[in-house]
């Protein structure tokens, strides 16, 4: 009823070499819009960060402003872009990516706080942002 033909040891390595290829296209192709999120997050935040460290009155409003309006407008593109691929956002090592960059935000969020107007303080804490998206970015790009 349901014969199947025999398959040599050479058919199933060429099988197996290209369903290889398949997975490893299917998960690059489901890891980018993750990796391009934690990249653009942390370059708005970083950015924002430092320019709400730096200025006052409506100035710091018009960075407070942008700084929200950029990261929501990222977090609206992410949760679009990843329709159909969630799977990867409910895993340990997204949740730690995540909680790596909300460490340091929180870490530059104080700088902004009590540090207000340092350069040098302002500079090293969204340099720490950035650093830190950027190292899971690249740990997530080479995975």
């Amino acid at each position: 009823m349901d014969a199947h033909p025999a398959v040599t040891a050479s058919e199933a390595r060429t099988l197996l070499a290209r369903a290889e290829r398949l997975s490893r296209s299917a998960h690059d192709a489901t890891r980018w819009p993750y990796i391009t999120f934690i990249v653009a997050l942390g370059v708005a935040t970083s950015m924002g960060t430092f320019a709400m460290a730096l200025a006052t009155g409506d100035a710091f409003a018009l960075a407070y402003v942008g700084t929200l309006a950029v990261t929501f407008a990222l977090l609206l593109f992410f949760v679009i872009s990843i329709q159909g691929r969630a799977a990867f956002a409910r895993s340990r090592r997204w949740t730690a990516y995540i909680a790596a960059w909300f460490a340091s935000y929180a870490i530059a969020l104080a700088v902004v706080i009590w540090a207000h107007g340092s350069v040098l303080l302002a500079g090293v804490a969204s340099g720490v942002v950035l650093l830190v998206s950027l190292v899971c970015a690249a740990r997530e790009a080479r995975s």
